[in-house]
């Protein structure tokens, strides 16, 4: 019986992160860990969808997991019930956190039951594998099946933000493919992450490149209208109240 080869891809600019992760990993059972850990030290990527773009042709295993630097397992089967559930669900990209669509009442609520920030606060928001319109970028994982006609969108986003998210959107259109978030308390998030001017550049963008297909782009740090004019309105709003 061969081994699980599951492929980790990491971007980091942190060593001293990298290596806690790398530790975790480390222990992990009945899995074979292929690591690709991307150094951009020196910045020789300027966004990390061309870092993960890069990774994803580099990655050997059948089971891919784009995580942060700063992303820490806390069970040594961690990786092995990742690898699992994506061979059980080849048409799903899934992740650790994630949002429903606006359109649903829950709008807003982000679903997860991974540990985050520096206190390491649990979770309690996820105790089920759940259908999502977005995932957060600290940790999304999919069998590579899944990203045959889909990948990271380097124009789009050109930095460092939502470029989880717009792999989300790619798949939301495409009927063969499904996007989930599923309990991960064996998840450390050692961040809450930020939403910068740079993430809000990227979030317009995200909705120029969606109008027509989707009304709302709605992530983990909030949302944003396709619509032009509303999205005016909400970027002068937002302008105002929070000077981003």
């Amino acid at each position: 019986m061969s081994m699980k080869k599951i492929s980790l891809i990491t971007v980091y600019n942190n060593k001293k992160l990298l290596d806690e992760m790398l530790l975790s990993v480390k222990g992990q059972k009945d899995v074979d860990v292929d690591c690709v850990m991307i150094d951009n030290r020196q910045k020789a990527f300027g966004s990390a969808a061309a870092a993960l773009n890069y990774g994803a042709e580099k990655a050997e295993g059948d089971v891919l997991v784009f995580l942060h630097q700063d992303i820490e397992f806390l069970s040594d089967a961690a990786l092995e019930q990742i690898y699992d559930f994506a061979v059980e669900n080849k048409n799903v990209i899934f992740g650790a956190a994630g949002v429903k669509s606006r359109k649903e009442d829950t709008s807003g609520k982000v679903f997860t039951s991974m540990y985050a920030g520096e206190n390491k606060v649990k979770n309690t928001s996820l105790d089920k594998a759940t259908e999502c319109f977005t995932l957060d970028e600290c940790l999304i994982a999919c069998h590579r099946d899944c990203m045959k006609n889909i990948a990271f969108d380097e124009k789009t986003c050109d930095g460092w933000h939502l470029y989880g998210a717009d792999l989300c959107l790619q798949a939301g259109l495409d009927s063969n493919l499904r996007v989930m978030v599923i309990p991960m308390d064996y998840v450390w998030h050692k961040s809450n992450g930020n939403a910068d001017r740079s993430y809000h550049k990227t979030q317009s963008e995200l909705a120029r490149k969606y109008k027509g297909k989707y009304d709302i782009i709605n992530t983990t740090n909030g949302f944003q209208y396709t619509n032009g004019f509303k999205r005016f309105v909400a970027n002068i709003y937002r302008k105002l109240r929070y000077n981003i």
